[in-house]
């Protein structure tokens, strides 16, 4: 991913790439500025990341917050860690940028994968800064309902 658009080594599958430059110009336009901290991860990167997390707080809390390699969406291609320029994953969900992307990022095929007050559904915390690529329809019925990703592969793929 270009450095317009992320920080350093990120990659992210073209489809997915392409969706994301469009929704990063949209905000552009509106002098928001998104930047992907973190997108696809090899199996070795995830297992170190989950792997730093269990020695941090423990397996149980690494569970909550990290995917174990082989199961994480960064995994995919399709997946994008978002912040803003002077923001964190911590306070990211107190930006515009953040405002723009709850209300605007289905439009280019992409959903907050982990909501807040989900994590019964979802089995992750809450994570404002966490896209997925599913396409534009199935974003938008997701959206519509206000569902996670879960319930909709429940309710319409299983």
């Amino acid at each position: 991913i270009s450095l317009q658009y992320a920080y350093a080594d990120n990659r992210i599958r073209d489809h997915v790439y392409e969706a994301y430059k469009d929704m990063w110009h949209a905000a552009n336009k509106e002098d928001l500025t998104l930047i992907v901290t973190s997108s696809y991860r090899s199996y070795a990167k995830q297992e170190q990341i989950h792997k730093r997390y269990s020695n941090q707080k423990g397996l149980e809390w690494a569970d909550s917050v990290s995917a174990r390699a082989g199961y994480s969406e960064h995994q995919t291609g399709l997946t994008l860690d978002i912040v803003t320029y002077n923001s964190t994953m911590d306070n990211f969900e107190d930006s515009d940028e953040f405002k723009w992307l709850k209300q605007n990022s289905y439009k280019y095929g992409f959903i907050l994968r982990y909501p807040k007050d989900k994590t019964y559904i979802t089995g992750y915390d809450y994570e404002s800064w966490h896209y997925r690529y599913v396409g534009k329809e199935i974003a938008k019925e997701i959206h519509d309902l206000d569902i996670t990703y879960d319930e909709y592969y429940a309710y319409y793929l299983k």
